[in-house]
Order: structure tokens, then C-alpha cells, then sequence
């Protein structure tokens, strides 16, 4: 009882954090995917597969995949979300079967995977978030899923905010003609960690001047979880001239390393 009290408390710090933790050493990642030829709890493994997503080794998602779709723990279904946004690929998206929980998902987790969309990075994402928005009209999960859409693809620049499911999913089919299919895009741009470094730093400094939070709501978020090395401005931080300063270290180290315009990352490692 102890040893799952202990699991259960992990979970909930990762689903309240903006990163899954410091990454596995490797002879750690080795002993994990031993571990997980067991029989073990959900928790257990869910806990595990994180740890091996870290270590580089993606070999086991579709164990990801079966979990999130058979779980009947909200909260497990809910850090399960999380971590499929984060290492999912374009190929991943397309499989409707790999998202069949969506035809049963409570409206506080419809709620976590239409907010955690924008971190697929992928278009591929916008069918099931255009399914859920037909579902979920008129509630309280409407408004994030626009909000996620409209970010994905900005469709509030032809049409209005309300415009009818029929309407997004046309300015959607247009849209996706002008990508390139094998890209990941924040913000309409193929993504990369520069550009992200750069608003950051621009919001961090206009902070910093004002003495104000920096309330930014998905940057460190990315940043933390392609580069494997946690942000040091969050959501709320009051960014003095400390914070600015671990800020700017923080940047610097992730610009000593190669990154690939378009591509996705989890700690370090290409899905």
C-alpha cells in the first residue's frame, strides 16, 4: 500500500508539472523495460514508460497507447494524455483507433486533451479536436478547444470565432495544402526551439521591467519538454533580475546543442 501511495502522489505531481522530471541514466532506462515485462499497476507502468520515453526509447508507445484507451482512472487517463501529446508523431494522429477514449471521455479530460493539443504540434490533431468541439458545444470545454484550434492554425483570421464546425473544417483542408507533411509547426511556422527562446526572452524582459509574471502558457512547457532541462519561468513567475539571469543561462545551453527546424523532440531525442 505504501509502494502505490507513493506512485499515486508521482502522478499527480506530473500532472500538475510543466516537465515528467529529470531523465533516466541508462543502465536506469535498461532496468525500466525489464521491469515492465511484468505484472504491475497502472500507475507502475505508466510511471515506467515515462522514464523510458526520457531515456530516448519510444519502442513501447503503443503500451502508452492501450493504457490510455482502456484505463478507467481519470487521473491516469489524464498524465496518459499529456505524455501522448508530447512523443506522438503525425503517424500516431492518423490512426483514429490510437484516440478511441475520445468517444468516451468525461468532460474534464475532454478538457485536458483539447489543452494539451497544441503540443502534438501536428494538424493532425484538428479532426478530433473539430469532433469534440461538435460534442462538446455549449459547455464549459467549448471554449478551450476553440482556443486551441485557433491557435493551431489561426482561424479567427477568415472567420469568425464562433464559426460552425462545417466552416473550421473547410478553412482546415485549405490550410493543410500548405504545409509541409512531414513538418511540426507552433504558430503556423515549422517549429523551432529558437523562435520559441526568442518570445520567451521578450515577454521574460517586458516582465522584468514592469515587475510583473511572465504568464506565458505553453513556451516553457515545449521548451522543458523537447530540451529535457526544466525552464526556469513558469506560468507565474515574477522575473527579477535573478530569474532574467537563470533564464538567460537557460537559453544559452540550449542553444549549444543541434537542433532541426520542424522536427519534434522529447528530451533530447527526435519522436
Amino acid at each position: 500500500m505504501e509502494k502505490r501511495e507513493r506512485i499515486l502522489i508521482t502522478v499527480n505531481e506530473l500532472i500538475k508539472s510543466i516537465w515528467y522530471g529529470p531523465a533516466p541514466s541508462a543502465e536506469e532506462a535498461q532496468n525500466i523495460k525489464g521491469s515492465l515485462q511484468g505484472k504491475i499497476s497502472e500507475e507502475e507502468c505508466l510511471i515506467s514508460l515515462i522514464q523510458l520515453f526520457k531515456s530516448g526509447d519510444f519502442s513501447l508507445k503503443h503500451t502508452l497507447i492501450h493504457l490510455m484507451n482502456s484505463t478507467k482512472d481519470e487521473k491516469i487517463l489524464n498524465l496518459c494524455i499529456h505524455v501522448f501529446c508530447s512523443v506522438c508523431t503525425h503517424e500516431d494522429l492518423r490512426k483514429v483507433e490510437n484516440l478511441n477514449f475520445l468517444s468516451r471521455v468525461s468532460e474534464d479530460n475532454a478538457y485536458v486533451f483539447a489543452s494539451c493539443a497544441r503540443e502534438t504540434l501536428s494538424p493532425e490533431v484538428v479532426p478530433y479536436l473539430l469532433a469534440l468541439l461538435d460534442e462538446w458545444d455549449d459547455t464549459g470545454v467549448e471554449e478551450v478547444i476553440r482556443d486551441s484550434l485557433d491557435g493551431i492554425m489561426d482561424y479567427t483570421e477568415e472567420l469568425d470565432w464562433n464559426a460552425s464546425v462545417e466552416e473550421i473544417g473547410s478553412y482546415y483542408i485549405e490550410w493543410m495544402n500548405t504545409l509541409l507533411p512531414t513538418f511540426y509547426y507552433y504558430n503556423r511556422e515549422p517549429v523551432f526551439p529558437g523562435n520559441l527562446t526568442k518570445s520567451l526572452v521578450q515577454r521574460a524582459f517586458t516582465a522584468r521591467e514592469r515587475n510583473k509574471q511572465v504568464k506565458m502558457e505553453s513556451i516553457h512547457i515545449l521548451l522543458s519538454v523537447w530540451s529535457g532541462k526544466k525552464c526556469p519561468v513558469q506560468y507565474e513567475t515574477l522575473v527579477d533580475e535573478e530569474v532574467f539571469q537563470q533564464l538567460t543561462d537557460y537559453i544559452n545551453t540550449l542553444s549549444e546543442r543541434s537542433w532541426e527546424r520542424g522536427r519534434k523532440y522529447f528530451y533530447g531525442h527526435i519522436v
